[in-house]
């Protein structure tokens, strides 16, 4: 059966041009936008094969080339009919179309091999030979920019290899042409709400990303199944929101500062769309929650699960947890001798001029970070945008931590990596003794591998850090969070600690660095408390290196344990405030952890760079703008 693309004649035009020029193709765009579908349709006009791979952290370079039976290795030696090819191996040979998936998600290594076939077109396996790719193999790989969790930067390498196509979200009109090509159950006025209330998630202020058009097809593939099993027409108001619940709550993702729930959300959507959308009977049925169909009596039903009634659908209710309970006038942020030249009006943050006064005056950050919790929304969020972007910029500035050195490790049982034969005597020899072929557990294989590290991101916002120095801190950890590996803990802590990301979770990280960014100092110094929910956040890494990062100026204000449990950490690294690192450095000498005094944030990469890869107590300050410079350096 032919394959139909719908919306999509430019990108397919794009795409075929640049494979028929022998480019290979860098795919982005967000889930559901049909880069896959898309790849397929030109892969048949092509009448080449489609080769896919699902890009992750477990596609090893033997994985993706081949690797020889071992088995056979042992019995036969180093035969050409003895390599299993892989999928890159498998497309040059054939020449097909290598469609690698969520390339973000693959080692270094692996990309490595890639750049190469790319470069030279071809490649050499050891104890096979070279491998030369068919003039009309193509490689095409596609990612998610906006999904950060589990993922890692692409090399300028790779850019410069490829031809960059982005595919974005298809407008209201051809997502309702694919939902009524795969929902052909449903009636046109539910493809239209499908349609509507899936792309109303997309722009919604409390939600971090939306539902793909994958939601808006389930939503009208299932509405239709419910309301026959409980014999009501297809436009009943409960069917309605339970399918809305079912099939979108999953696909959206929060703002880390919104108080709702998915569920929360995507019903108020739902009331807006229904209430804004078609009469009653041209979806099928009622529209209103009791059934009355117009503007008569709505008895609205109970929420499933509870007693509590919801109100009827109306004007949306305002936005929930985008502004703290506290916030700053501009009167209030007006005392700083340069918020009038980055701000000369309400509502507008000047990006040059802010930019350009960090530039001359780190403290400047302090005014920055005022600004995200300020009354006036526009220039909240801006502010909020512009810090994010700095860290996030000044951390990709510099050389990414902790990448690791990649190692021969024996693996016993895998079906990938290069057979030792010393090893896998034993194993053979017991195979013939007991009569039986010999087994992949029986063989020992020795495989690339690179050392895992785990951080717990520890930032005080007590009321000895406030100010500067909470800015500078906050900086520094949104940083580390932007740049940290998939397993990574940030916790913040004064008199209680707050778990801002646990390490297991889909939290992105621009909402991580956002909240550290809204933080304020008070109150006391819990520092034990803070050191110990780390160390127990750690403690479920599957990482073998396991840091502690704590920012701090360590001024604990109780008697409590905190050299105890600072010296029960696996690595501890502290970053305190160039003017007060006393107590820190004392920390460190007692504990053997390693510290820095730090006075400008954005010089806080190439320090922690340098902490992280020196395992014995070190410190380093760069208060000193002569050493600032030796200290940054790679």
């Amino acid at each position: 059966m032919s394959i139909q693309v719908v919306g999509r004649q430019r990108e397919l035009e794009l795409v075929r041009a640049a494979l028929a020029s022998g480019a290979h193709i860098l795919i982005e765009g967000p889930p559901g936008t049909g880069k896959s579908t898309l790849l397929r349709q030109v892969a048949e006009s092509r009448h080449t094969e489609f080769v896919l791979v699902e890009g992750s952290a477990e596609l090893t370079p033997a994985r993706l080339i081949g690797s020889f039976d071992p088995a056979l290795v042992l019995e036969q030696g180093y035969r050409p009919e003895n390599f299993s090819d892989g999928p890159l191996v498998r497309a040059m040979r054939g020449g097909g179309l290598l469609y690698i998936e969520e390339l973000n998600r693959v080692p270094e290594e692996t990309i490595n091999v890639l750049l190469t076939v790319m470069s030279e077109g071809e490649i050499n396996v050891p104890r096979l030979g070279r491998v030369p790719a068919d003039p009309s193999f193509r490689l095409v790989a596609a990612m998610n920019p906006y999904d950060s969790v589990g993922t890692s930067r692409l090399s300028t390498a790779l850019y410069d290899r490829t031809c960059r196509v982005s595919v974005g979200y298809q407008d209201a009109e051809t997502e309702r042409q694919i939902v009524a090509l795969a929902a052909s159950r449903a009636k046109p006025a539910l493809i239209a709400e499908a349609v509507d209330l899936t792309r109303a998630t997309r722009d919604h202020p409390d939600l971090r990303s939306g539902a793909s058009v994958r939601g808006a097809i389930d939503y009208a593939r299932l509405v239709p199944e419910l309301a026959g099993l409980r014999a009501v027409p297809d436009g009943d108001w409960r069917a309605g929101l339970d399918a809305a619940l079912t099939t979108l709550s999953g696909r959206v993702r929060l703002h880390e500062s919104c108080r709702r729930s998915a569920d929360d959300v995507i019903e108020e959507i739902f009331r807006r769309v229904r209430a804004a959308g078609p009469d009653a009977d041209a979806v099928g049925g009622d529209a209103s929650p009791g059934g009355q169909g117009g503007s008569g009596g709505r008895a609205v039903p109970p929420r499933p699960g509870g007693s509590r009634g919801v109100a009827p659908p109306g004007p949306a209710p305002p936005k929930s947890g985008r502004r703290e309970a506290s916030t700053t006038g501009r009167r209030e942020l007006g005392r700083h001798a340069r918020f009038a030249e980055l701000s000369p009006e309400v509502g507008v943050l000047d990006e040059q001029a802010a930019r350009r006064a960090l530039g001359e005056d780190p403290a400047t950050f302090e005014l920055l970070a005022a600004m995200t919790v300020a009354t006036d929304e526009r220039l909240r969020e801006a502010a909020i945008r512009l810090s994010s972007a700095l860290v996030l910029e000044r951390a990709r500035a510099g050389r990414a931590s902790m990448r690791g050195v990649s190692r021969l490790r024996p693996a016993r049982g895998a079906m990938d990596g290069d057979l030792d034969i010393d090893a896998s005597v034993e194993g053979v020899s017991a195979a013939r003794t007991e009569a039986r072929p010999v087994a992949h557990d029986d063989l020992t294989t020795v495989q690339w591998a690179r050392p895992r590290t785990a951080f717990a991101v520890v930032v005080d916002r007590s009321g000895s850090m406030s100010g500067g120095r909470l800015t500078a801190a906050a900086t520094v950890a949104a940083a580390c969070a932007l740049r940290a590996p998939a397993e990574h803990a940030v916790l913040s802590f004064a008199g209680t600690v707050d778990v801002i990301r646990p390490l297991a979770s889909g939290i992105e990280p621009a909402a991580v660095a956002e909240r550290l960014l809204r933080l304020r100092g008070h109150g006391v110094t819990r520092l034990a408390a803070a050191l110990q929910a780390a160390g127990e956040q750690l403690t479920q890494a599957r990482a073998r290196r396991r840091v502690v990062i704590l920012l701090s100026d360590c001024r604990s204000t109780d008697e409590d344990d905190a050299e105890q449990i600072a010296r029960s950490l696996p690595e501890l690294i502290i970053l305190a405030p160039a003017d007060d690192h006393e107590q820190a450095a004392h920390l460190a000498a007692v504990t053997g952890a390693r510290w820095a005094a730090l006075a400008d944030p954005l010089e806080a990469a190439a320090v922690l760079d340098r902490l992280l890869e020196t395992r014995g107590t070190a410190d380093f300050s760069i208060s000193d703008p002569a050493r600032r410079g030796r200290s940054a350096a790679p």
